[in-house]
């Protein structure tokens, strides 16, 4: 994967490294060799190996897997520095593909940071043998939070710096498909660990098919999560195939209006539904006639009638999807104008949905960016001001004011591209193993 860093993420990752380095030389220097057993640091180190080997991979560039309860049965058995050792040295030699250096280096730093704390403030609470008393029990809780929460930060942060955005909406995003991996990971820590105590690496054997059983219940959801996100892109695809002015619209509105939602504060999960929404905006054409799609020149007020009626047949033909629950509302009203003048309905001002408002100014700005049957393209300065002048008439003016000053973020050089692939190949250097 290609990763580009602004600066300011550069700085960050150059800050985390430094700080791992120093915690790492630390625990070095304050193990107790004498109490290590190599047979066992080697054992968990495999089991690290494994499990970091053939992760799941979650929405937003995140990468869960379930070898946090190994790494969690580590930090209630070993010294800090062997912990370090083993969750960076499993990550680094796993057989997962495609990483960069970058993802590398990011990974390691965390993980040094992350299992570090966590390990050393559990060792400096010295709870004793593993049982199942209040304050061992207690003090198990604290290295499950600092990794939670440390992770999440570390991850959080990266992500937001290289996408520009706003690090609140991709933490919450974070922590609703991280927690509950941590949540359900936890308990299996702690039975490995006391297996691991009272009956030695053989029972931790046997006991891993139930967490083999938790990963695949990971991939499960995944891939039926993928196959519906496939099946909206190539239905995307068809409809932008029918005309080939329109050759990659869908994908770069989509792009354009998630961009444009994040920067307003919408949290992820209602991004990803106008995500949807937006690649299938003109779901309703299907049913257009070609000959008026094609059309050179202005349409009849007949024929625009007829054109008209997309945006309602689109909504029509989503509208009883579970998962695309509002993505209906949004899909009929993106022709509406903040001044009533739009149709189907006539709505006006902030009785038009809120994402339908969002995706007629991306839509309206990539049509007027996009050659035309009927025109050439407009350069972008002319799209801007054309949009300058909708604010408060056709647009809704803090949408408009928004989306003006997020367009040098929206990369559109890659205009060029004909696939549209590039709005899922941003680069987000940040991976998380949970």
């Amino acid at each position: 994967m290609k990763t580009l860093l602004p600066p300011n993420a550069k700085t960050y990752l150059a800050a985390l490294c430094i700080a791992a380095f120093g915690l790492f030389v630390y625990l070095f220097f304050i193990t107790n060799w004498a109490e290590v057993n190599w047979a066992s640091f080697l054992f968990f180190l495999f089991l690290i190996f494994l499990s970091a080997s053939f992760p799941v991979n979650l929405p937003y560039g995140v990468v869960v897997s379930v070898s946090f309860a190994v790494t969690f049965a580590a930090v209630l058995i070993f010294q800090p520095f062997i912990v370090v050792t083993i969750s960076v040295l499993g990550d680094f030699l796993s057989l997962r593909k495609g990483r960069s250096p970058v993802q590398y280096l990011f990974n390691a730093a965390q993980l040094t940071l992350t299992t570090g704390i966590a390990a050393l403030a559990f060792w400096l609470l010295r709870p004793g043998e593993l049982d199942f008393s209040l304050y061992y029990l207690t003090a198990a809780l604290v290295p499950l939070l600092l990794c939670f929460l440390l992770n999440s930060f570390f991850v959080t942060l990266i992500v937001a710096l290289t996408r520009q955005e706003r690090p609140y909406s991709i933490w919450l995003t974070n922590i609703k498909w991280s927690a509950p991996n941590f949540i359900s990971m936890a308990p299996l820590g702690l039975i490995t660990a006391l297996i691991y105590q009272n009956i030695g690496m053989w029972g931790i054997v046997l006991f891993s098919i139930p967490i083999l059983i938790a990963r695949q219940s990971f991939i499960s959801y995944m891939n039926m999560r993928q196959t519906f996100l496939d099946t909206i892109r190539s239905l995307s695809a068809t409809i932008d195939a029918k005309d080939p002015y329109t050759k990659g619209h869908s994908f770069r509105v989509a792009s354009y209006s998630t961009a444009l939602a994040r920067e307003l504060g919408w949290s992820e999960e209602k991004v990803e539904l106008l995500q949807y929404a937006a690649l299938i905006h003109d779901l309703g054409k299907v049913a257009i006639s070609e000959a008026i799609l094609k059309k050179e020149g202005n349409l009849t007020a007949s024929e625009f009638a007829q054109m008209k009626e997309h945006s309602f047949i689109g909504s029509t033909i989503i509208k009883d999807i579970k998962f695309l629950a509002g993505g209906a509302d949004i899909i009929k009203h993106h022709h509406e104008r903040w001044d009533g003048q739009g149709y189907p309905d006539g709505l006006k001002g902030e009785l038009i949905p809120e994402g339908a408002r969002i995706l007629a100014v991306a839509d309206a700005f990539d049509a007027m960016t996009s050659d035309r049957s009927y025109r050439q393209a407009l350069d972008i300065s002319t799209a801007i001001q054309e949009i300058k002048e909708g604010a408060g008439t056709q647009f809704d003016p803090r949408i408009a004011e928004v989306f003006i000053r997020i367009i040098p973020r929206l990369n559109l050089e890659e205009k060029t591209k004909s696939s549209g692939d590039f709005i899922y190949n941003q680069a987000i250097v940040a991976e998380t193993e949970s």
